[in-house]
């Protein structure tokens, strides 16, 4: 499926990575951690199918999560209704370079092409937690009750400032202990109820 509007994401919104960054942001050039929702957009030459391409060498952090598709606008809604205004969801695999710090973007670190990697989208449903094999064996897992605002919170407090259009796409947040996967590897994405994500990091021909 296409996706005719923009791809948002939200960095932070992993209570776990938070309580990791507590010292960072008290310290200066922040003084408090983040009140608001903190995001980003991954354009549309960085959606891919089923995997990117590496160069030699690199090591990328594959973040597994969860993309919502809005099937109507979401205009200052309450937690309440806000999930009213999704009509679709879908495993997804954002896809970064390391970085030091949050305090200047990461544009070229995260927006290459095949840098979100997406799998089917499916109607609707709660997701308590997804899992991640690399090769083939267990590389990762994570409870979405670590998540700072869950779903419905976060497109309320999105769309206290923004519109989130019909046709848009929201990642709900990225684990902060996501795996590191390098050229070579192949990752699958699982989550009940919801067909499973494949991507394979293959090294970029020169």
């Amino acid at each position: 499926m296409t996706i005719p509007g923009n791809f948002y994401g939200v960095a932070l919104n992993d209570r776990a990575e938070r309580d990791l960054l507590a010292p960072q942001f008290d310290s200066a050039p922040y003084g408090a951690p983040p009140s608001a929702p903190v995001v980003y957009m991954k354009p549309r030459a960085s959606i891919a199918r089923c995997g990117t391409m590496l160069r030699a060498g690199e090591s990328v952090k594959a973040s597994p999560t969860l993309a919502l598709l809005f099937s109507r606008d979401a205009v200052r809604c309450g937690p309440a209704n806000a999930m009213a205004c999704v009509g679709a969801i879908a495993l997804a695999l954002d896809v970064t370079l390391p970085q030091a710090n949050y305090y200047r973007p990461a544009i070229g670190q995260a927006i290459r092409d095949g840098f979100l990697v997406l799998g089917d989208w499916m109607p609707a449903s709660p997701v308590t937690e997804i899992a991640t094999d690399i090769d083939g064996q267990p590389g990762h897992s994570w409870q979405l009750d670590r998540l700072v605002r869950e779903p419905g919170q976060l497109i309320a407090d999105l769309s206290a400032f923004m519109t989130l259009r019909a046709g848009d796409a929201l990642l709900i947040g990225l684990p902060g202990d996501a795996p590191s996967v390098r050229a070579g590897q192949s990752i699958t994405v699982r989550s009940a109820g919801l067909p499973p994500l494949h991507a394979a990091f293959e090294e970029a021909r020169s």
